[in-house]
């Protein structure tokens, strides 16, 4: 079986171990801060998915798997961003 490239991996890698930091950061301190680096967070282990999604080595149904993951990871940062900035419509 075909595999992504190796540094969509190691992206892919950093952005979650990143994410799984901010998460554990924003769910033991309070303010903006901690969730904005969690939004950031999402969105980037959203563009690692995409990148993942994009690499035509690996088999469509990965592919596939790839970016329905990434637009869950894109609804993940909506949510958040938007506590930080409640009057913004997410547009």
């Amino acid at each position: 079986m075909a595999r992504p490239s190796r540094e969509a991996v190691a992206r892919w890698n950093l952005a979650y171990a990143e994410q799984t930091e901010a998460l554990f950061g924003a769910s033991t301190a309070d303010g903006s801060a901690a969730v904005l680096r969690l939004a950031d967070s999402y969105s980037a282990v959203a563009r690692a998915w995409r990148i993942l999604a994009a690499d035509l080595a690996v088999p469509l149904w990965a592919r596939h798997a790839c970016a329905v993951a990434a637009e869950e990871f894109d609804r993940r940062a909506r949510i958040e961003y938007a506590r930080v900035n409640p009057d913004e419509d997410g547009a």
